[in-house]
């Protein structure tokens, strides 16, 4: 992270240890590929982040680097902080923070190990927080192919609805990717409430549903309405959903879809 403690010295050295890392980019057989070449590394001592990284390693060097890295504590708490606010609050609790952080750092940066402990807190188990979070565009749509159990080539018209929705795949100009807090992402909802019309009616270029097939393998409007909230619809939603005219878009609309 950007508050992490690092130095402009420190951004210096590691490029140094990254010298004669490329991309092939010329030949017809394997372009692409990521390759080491030695001729063109800095084979000389560094120092990162206070730790001195001999001379002589060569395409070691990275893995030394990452090895600092990973070690660092600034490393844990960044990645525990956005692990938390992904998984349960755009304020991730500092108790849950903390314990993410340890556990990455106990187990030397093991993903799963660390994802463990996020899940066995109190806070992400806690009953009040969920629907906590608001879902970004990407995550509504892929939620909502995935419930409808659509078939999709992922079609310009569908990419278009990302484009509006103001979260295009690769598009973000900064390197921090695109915003996780909800205040970015609630002025979208017109456009949620045209692609879930859109879905539901199979006007959507290259993605198609069966409505009426997945409410027969479901067995009936219950079972849709709850695969779709996960949960039993309230009296509200039922309502709504009998009267709506539309009652696959209806449900994608809804609040409790727009959140997880």
């Amino acid at each position: 992270g950007v508050h992490g403690g690092y130095t402009q010295q420190d951004v210096m050295e590691v490029a140094r240890c990254l010298t004669g890392w490329t991309v092939r980019d010329r030949k017809k057989f394997f372009r692409g590929r990521v390759e080491f070449q030695a001729r063109q590394h800095d084979d000389g001592s560094k120092r990162v982040l206070g730790i001195d990284i001999p001379g002589g390693l060569g395409a070691r060097d990275l893995d030394r680097v990452l090895e600092i890295v990973v070690a660092h504590p600034s490393t844990a708490r960044h990645l525990a902080w956005k692990l938390c606010r992904r998984f349960i609050a755009d304020e991730p609790p500092g108790a849950a923070v903390a314990a993410t952080a340890e556990a990455f750092s106990a187990s030397g940066g093991n993903i799963p190990a660390t994802l463990r402990a996020l899940w066995a807190t109190p806070e992400f188990r806690a009953a009040e927080v969920r629907g906590a979070k608001f879902k970004r565009p990407f995550h509504f749509v892929v939620s909502a192919l995935r419930v409808t159990n659509a078939e999709t080539d992922a079609s310009r018209q569908l990419i278009d609805y990302l484009v509006r929705m103001g979260h295009a795949p690769f598009r973000y100009a900064t390197p921090d990717g695109y915003p996780e807090e909800a205040t970015h992402w609630q002025n979208t909802l017109l456009w949620r409430w045209n692609f879930a019309t859109a879905l539901a009616a199979n006007r959507i270029k290259g993605t198609r549903i069966g409505p009426e097939t997945l409410r027969e393998r479901l067995g009936g409007d219950e079972a849709l309405m709850a695969t779709v909230l996960g949960r039993r619809p309230g009296e509200a939603e039922r309502n709504a959903y009998r009267e709506s005219g539309s009652d696959l878009a209806l449900l994608l609309a809804l609040p409790s879809f727009q959140r997880c």
